[in-house]
């Protein structure tokens, strides 16, 4: 009994078992330290690809967009008509066949 009680429960920490165990331990948390900071890096490399994708697009939109002269008194080119929807997809455009056609 009197050597039962003496021993402690650490016994397993001890000898060569032990110091590969805390290597061990050490070289798995090294190893997923460097896999989270690798997955960092890809989620930035993303998210900056991504934002310049956008950028570019918005870009691109804006710049294939052509910009609309203003409309004048007399009629100059790019002056806005009337149109009504009369159904579906047909429309019908009022003032435009008179710039074309005889004076009245």
């Amino acid at each position: 009994m009197i050597r039962i009680a003496n021993r402690s429960g650490a016994a397993f920490l001890r000898g060569p078992k032990a110091v590969l165990a805390v290597l061990g331990a050490v070289a798995g948390l090294l190893l997923a330290a460097v896999a989270a900071l690798f997955a960092a890096a890809t989620v930035v490399v993303v998210a900056v690809i991504g934002t310049t994708l956008l950028g570019l697009a918005a870009l691109t939109g804006r710049l294939r967009r052509a910009p609309v002269p203003a409309a004048s008194a007399t009629g100059a080119t790019g002056e806005v008509i009337e149109a009504q929807r009369v159904g579906g997809h047909e429309w019908v455009a009022y003032g435009w066949s008179d710039k074309d056609g005889p004076k009245r």
